[in-house]
């Protein structure tokens, strides 16, 4: 047992070995790791190159940068000792080239004089180019990262003016997202006569029931129209101008004709009535498909189509304000 500063090891216990080994092995490796580069350095200052690689090549086994680096320039510098080297340039540049796939920017200088020169390899101007680049890439400014949070696109409102031929008072309100939108639509011609009679496209008073009078179209008066329509549709985005949109609903268009009628006993004397043509009259289902572009930031313009029952077709127009 040895004693020292009052404590005790057991040197023949197999841990302290153990221990020590640990401990004086690491020191061991950086010892020998400085020696070979220290004795290929000295050979080096006496141009003694052929034991300079001898004591470099040890490094090379360690894939270590140092000795590589000095290889190279044994290899650029003495071209008579190229042949005797190839071999081992090659390891030199499978080391490199797993160093330099670890963004390692010395490999990566390295890596372009063995392509350019053609070291451990034939030369490649194709493979001197692309660590090139590597090297620009890595070498560049780092964007600073910015929080990938996405954002819900704002959903947009707009509203705007509906016109048809039929129905020129109109409004359209709607909202329109990223891709899809909604948008709700009524229409009218502010136009609602009252009539007493039906007829059909031939000009004849259906059911006529007065016994005492004969009837006629007046042509002195303008046929009227009743028409109305409200719907709601789906939009669809297609390009940053252009939305596609179909909607359905509710409508009703009402031809009304004039007649006059003249009594039997004083054909002078006359009544005006009112009569929808029931044949060119419709009601049920309001259908519209439109076309949407945007103008600017805040504008619109739309054209399209509507039918009712689809048996009536009507174009449609618009221009709105975007917010």
């Amino acid at each position: 047992m040895n004693s020292t500063c009052g404590y005790k090891y057991n040197v023949s216990h197999p841990a302290f070995w153990i221990v020590l080994l640990c401990a004086c092995l690491p020191w061991g490796v950086m010892a020998q790791n400085i020696d070979y580069n220290l004795k290929g350095d000295e050979a080096m200052k006496k141009q003694d190159y052929t034991d300079a690689k001898m004591w470099y090549e040890e490094g090379v086994a360690h894939c270590d940068k140092y000795s590589i680096a000095q290889l190279t320039t044994i290899w650029l510098n003495q071209e008579s000792m190229r042949v005797s080297m190839r071999s081992l340039m090659s390891k030199c540049l499978n080391c490199l080239n797993v160093q330099a796939t670890e963004e390692d920017m010395e490999a990566i200088d390295q890596l372009i004089i063995y392509y350019t020169e053609g070291i451990g390899t034939p030369k490649s101007d194709e493979l001197a180019s692309h660590w090139k680049e590597q090297k620009q890439l890595l070498l560049a400014p780092k964007p600073e990262p910015v929080a990938q949070e996405r954002e819900r696109q704002r959903m947009e409102f707009f509203i705007g003016y509906a016109f048809s031929p039929e129905t020129p008072y109109g409004l359209t309100f709607g909202g329109m997202g990223k891709y899809v939108g909604w948008y709700v639509r009524f229409r009218t011609n502010m136009s609602f006569p009252n009539y007493t009679n039906e007829c059909n496209d031939l000009g004849e008073i259906i059911n006529f029931s007065d016994p005492s009078a004969s009837y006629e179209l007046d042509s002195s008066q303008e046929t009227q129209k009743s028409s109305f329509a409200g719907s709601v549709g789906l939009m669809v985005r297609c390009a940053s101008w252009l939305y596609l949109s179909a909607g359905a609903g509710y409508g009703e268009r009402s031809l009304l004709h004039p007649f006059k009628t003249h009594d039997y006993e004083d054909f002078n004397q006359t009544h005006e009535i009112w009569c929808k043509n029931m044949d060119s009259s419709y009601k049920g289902v309001a259908a519209e498909v439109d076309a949407t572009f945007r103008l600017g930031k805040h504008f619109f313009l739309s054209a399209g189509c509507n039918t009712i029952n689809f048996k009536y077709v009507d174009l449609n127009a618009g221009l709105g304000f975007i917010f």
